[in-house]
């Protein structure tokens, strides 16, 4: 089942679980390998289920055996916006490793996704003390101050990615959602035309981002949004 859920081929892999299911209902590594199938296969419901049934069947087990679970249950939450049930998640991840950079990146997400500023700060930080070289985390923290209205701590955490890779268009992206923020509009404009000559993803898209609404009735905004 490993073999075909490796290969790609979930569907074989759900087959070949459910075979050893009916033999040991309650093996934990084939409940997870259930939930990563029915997930590969966008049946997020019944995937939620499967990883809740391995951790209650491996409540006697030690806890990390039940990382991927927890995981599984973490990203599923995420995906359907039930932000509370995604930082549970997350935080029982973070118990198991505190050193699990990704859990702690993503928990910040969540927690600003759900307009919990403290908790969106205080995991962005420590993912950024932890991993301050990485882009993503980068990216994530400095958005977080943006919303915060830290607005200096934003803009320096932004620079800090062309400090480090200097054709990241996340750089200058970052630096223009400062600008439309503090109503500089002119720089707002300048940076992202940056962006998008750094071959920013989607441009098509930064009509979306709601940290650049100042922006939205501007004419040069309203043709760099419309960018194929």
């Amino acid at each position: 089942a490993n073999a075909y859920l490796r290969g790609g081929d979930a569907s074989k892999a759900l087959l070949e679980v459910d075979l050893g299911l009916k033999e040991s209902p309650k093996d934990v590594p084939l409940l997870i390998m259930r939930g990563k199938a029915l997930f590969e296969l966008e049946r997020l419901e019944e995937a939620k289920t499967a990883f809740d049934q391995a951790v209650t069947a491996g409540k006697s087990l030690e806890a990390r055996s039940l990382t991927e679970a927890h995981l599984g249950l973490a990203i599923i939450a995420t995906r359907t916006k039930d932000y509370p049930s995604a930082k549970t998640q997350f935080t029982k991840l973070i118990a198991l490793n505190p050193r699990d950079v990704h859990a702690r990146i993503n928990l910040a997400r969540v927690c600003l996704q759900a307009g919990d500023m403290k908790c969106a700060i205080e995991h962005g930080e420590q993912a950024g003390r932890m991993k301050g070289n990485a882009e993503d985390v980068l990216f994530t923290l400095g958005r977080i101050y943006t919303v915060a209205k830290k607005y200096d701590d934003a803009e320096k955490t932004f620079q800090h990615i062309c400090d480090i890779i200097p054709k990241a268009s996340s750089c200058p992206y970052g630096v223009a959602l400062v600008a439309a923020q503090k109503g500089d509009k002119a720089k707002a404009l300048a940076k992202l035309k940056e962006a998008v000559a750094l071959k920013l993803p989607h441009p098509e898209k930064l009509a979306e981002d709601p940290l650049l609404a100042p922006l939205k009735d501007d004419e040069d905004f309203k043709k760099l949004a419309s960018k194929p």
